[in-house]
C-alpha cells in the first residue's frame, strides 16, 4: 500500500511538472515574437532580416532604399547567393534585374528607369548591387552616364 501511494504521488508531481512546463512555453514563444517585432521596427527590415541570417549588406540595401526611386531598376551582379537572395524582396517595389540582361547603353528596362548615381565609395554610373564571396553585398557602378 505504501509503495502504491508513493507511485501516485510521483505521477502527480510528474504531471504537475509537465503541465507547468507546457503553460510556460507559450509565454516564452510569445515574448520572443514580441521582441522580434520590436527589433524589426527598431532596426528596419534589412538590418533585422540580414542580421538574423548572419549576413552582411544591410547598409547597402538601406542606401539603395534611400537613394533610388520606388520605380527604379537596380542591376545585380554575381555571385547570387547570401544577402543578394534577400535583395529583391527588401527593395520592392524596385525591380532587381541581372545586369547581363540589360544593354550597357540602356537607360530604361521594362519601362522603368535604371537606377544611376554616385555610390558611397564615389563610383558613378548605373547602380549595380553585387554579391560578395562571403555572402555580403557591394555597391558598384557600371559605365558613365
Amino acid at each position: 500500500m505504501k509503495g502504491r501511494c508513493a507511485e501516485v504521488v510521483l505521477l502527480v508531481l510528474l504531471g504537475l511538472h509537465l503541465l507547468l512546463g507546457i503553460v510556460r512555453l507559450p509565454g516564452k514563444v510569445w515574448q520572443r515574437r514580441v521582441d522580434d517585432i520590436a527589433a524589426y521596427r527598431c532596426y528596419g527590415a534589412a538590418r533585422f532580416l540580414l542580421g538574423s541570417a548572419k549576413l552582411a549588406g544591410a547598409a547597402e540595401l538601406e542606401w539603395l532604399l534611400t537613394n533610388t526611386g520606388p520605380d527604379a531598376v537596380v542591376l545585380w551582379r554575381w555571385p547570387a547567393d547570401g544577402a543578394l537572395e534577400f535583395a529583391a524582396a527588401l527593395l520592392a517595389p524596385r525591380l532587381v534585374v541581372d545586369e547581363r540582361k540589360v544593354a550597357a547603353e540602356a537607360n530604361t528596362f521594362a519601362g522603368r528607369p535604371i537606377a544611376h548615381g554616385t555610390t558611397p565609395d564615389g563610383a558613378n554610373g548605373q547602380i549595380v548591387l553585387q554579391g560578395t564571396a562571403r555572402g555580403g553585398l557591394l555597391l558598384t557602378a557600371r559605365g558613365p552616364r
